[in-house]
């Protein structure tokens, strides 16, 4: 039997509701929800008065990276990030070697999950199509546990290379008969490598560049020809983070088709610019590429009226040195954010404070979305009885400034390095242990250890419940 934990005097926050309640937990689950539960007999409790408590995050998009050493982050120290900032679930991501587009390569990233995870995780299954793939193998991936299947329709990396039309099609035409989603990074393969060539052409290496080689349109060009071939073949397909409003347009359009289509943006895409690429160089740099502000307010409209499902943070733990390779020469950093530790509180600030967002519409789009999207619902993004108990206790008025140097996750760096955040995790626990504690100091504050996380199947929310 575990511990009997008690979160008393806090305001409980769910995507249907709030409502002034303790929470009971005992043996990884809530076991009660009560106005009272002084009568109980804990073995530990947390006062909560006057914060919020909130399930806990789910970050649908990082790249952790494990085993292979090109960025340094790996599973504990990137969930150390994540319990930092509220988020007790990840899904990572494919494409680092060894990729996932193999039974053999998920089962062995599935093995390093067990071993080190410090977050419960699940995972994507890649696809990239013939000759490294066939038939078989999307059938067989369905069957590992993965949450679903992910494809770039723009170039990533020569182990993890893009899928063209007619590999498009095909994918979708077996991932359908699966029910599984196809996460699709959509920017449009020719019109990025032509962007790309004639900004290079005319001798552009500034930061602008980068955002001039891929606009809106590219983004939108792709979801247009995605969206078509779901239609014709069935599948389900979820766009990764969206940052173009047309893009979004284009989604709200064709789901009143019937097309099932589900679709993530990201913080940095919220309160980021191209001001901010501006000053924050090739620490700035990622794919899509950081907008114009008019393009971002066309984005919180899609947010705010709900097309857009669920917020990642898309993290990338880049090492300082390889992001100071854009200083001179945009092109020369690699693409993607440190976000892990921010994705929470960075679109709480910006949607319920920024936009008036209700806190429900804000649960349902950092946890229940993304739950009921992976499957993971209700043992996870929800505070209910019977359900995980992963919380975050939040104070919602406090304020921070956002510095690297203060980041648990490895890479200490942030591209909202300096900004101040209104909003602030004060505790998280994933399946009722404390796994951060903004109390204490130092390591003190992150006790969980390496492996305490647990893989996540597909299907795991429909585990019983009682």
């Amino acid at each position: 039997m575990s511990d009997t934990v008690v979160i008393e005097g806090g305001t409980v926050v769910t995507h249907d509701g709030q409502f002034r309640a303790d929470v009971v937990i005992a043996n990884e689950r809530i076991t009660a929800l009560t106005t009272d539960a002084t009568d109980i007999d804990a073995d530990h409790r947390i006062d909560a008065t006057g914060l919020l408590v909130l399930p806990g995050g789910i970050d649908v998009h990082t790249h952790f990276r494990e085993p292979e050493e090109f960025t340094k982050e790996g599973f504990l120290a990137g969930g150390q990030g994540a319990a930092a900032g509220g988020i007790t679930t990840v899904i990572e991501m494919p494409q680092a070697d060894p990729t996932t587009v193999t039974v053999e390569q998920f089962q062995a990233k599935r093995a390093r999950v067990n071993k080190n995870a410090l977050v419960d995780m699940a995972l994507w299954a890649g696809v990239v199509g013939p000759p490294l793939q066939d038939e078989v193998d999307l059938q067989d991936l369905a069957g590992t546990g993965a949450v679903a299947f992910k494809s770039f329709m723009a170039s990533s990396s020569p182990s993890f290379p893009a899928v063209d039309t007619s590999t498009l099609y095909w994918a979708m035409s077996i991932i359908a008969e699966t029910g599984l989603p196809y996460a699709l990074h959509a920017e449009d393969n020719n019109l990025v490598q032509s962007g790309l060539k004639r900004l290079q052409d005319a001798g552009r290496t500034d930061p602008m560049a980068h955002a001039e080689s891929r606009p809106p349109l590219v983004e939108a060009v792709a979801v247009a020809e995605a969206l078509y071939l779901a239609e014709v073949t069935g599948c389900w397909v979820h766009i990764c983070h969206c940052a173009s409003a047309d893009a979004l347009r284009l989604i709200a359009d064709a789901r009143t088709r019937g097309v099932r289509v589900t679709v993530e943006t990201c913080p940095q895409y919220l309160s980021l610019n191209t001001d901010d690429l501006l000053a924050l160089k090739g620490y700035g740099r990622c794919a899509p590429a950081l907008r114009s502000q008019d393009e971002v307010d066309h984005i919180w409209s899609y947010v705010l009226d709900e097309t857009v499902d669920l917020i990642c943070s898309d993290h990338c733990g880049f090492t300082k040195e390889q992001k100071d390779a854009g200083e001179d020469d945009i092109f020369r950093a690699p693409m993607g954010l440190a976000g892990i530790q921010t994705l929470l509180p960075v679109f709480y600030d910006g949607a319920v404070r920024g936009h008036s967002m209700n806190l429900s519409q804000f649960v349902r789009q950092i946890a229940t979305n993304p739950a009921q999207v992976f499957d993971l619902y209700p043992r996870k993004g929800t505070i209910a009885i019977g359900s995980d108990a992963d919380i975050v206790v939040f104070d919602p008025e406090r304020s921070w400034v956002a510095r690297g140097e203060d980041m648990a996750y490895k890479q200490k760096w942030t591209p909202f390095e300096g900004k101040t955040i209104t909003g602030r995790v004060i505790r998280t626990l994933r399946r009722g242990e404390t796994v951060f504690d903004d109390s204490l100091e130092g390591e003190a504050r992150l006790p969980a250890l390496a492996g305490s996380g647990r893989f996540l199947p597909r299907g795991y929310g429909r585990a019983a419940v009682s």
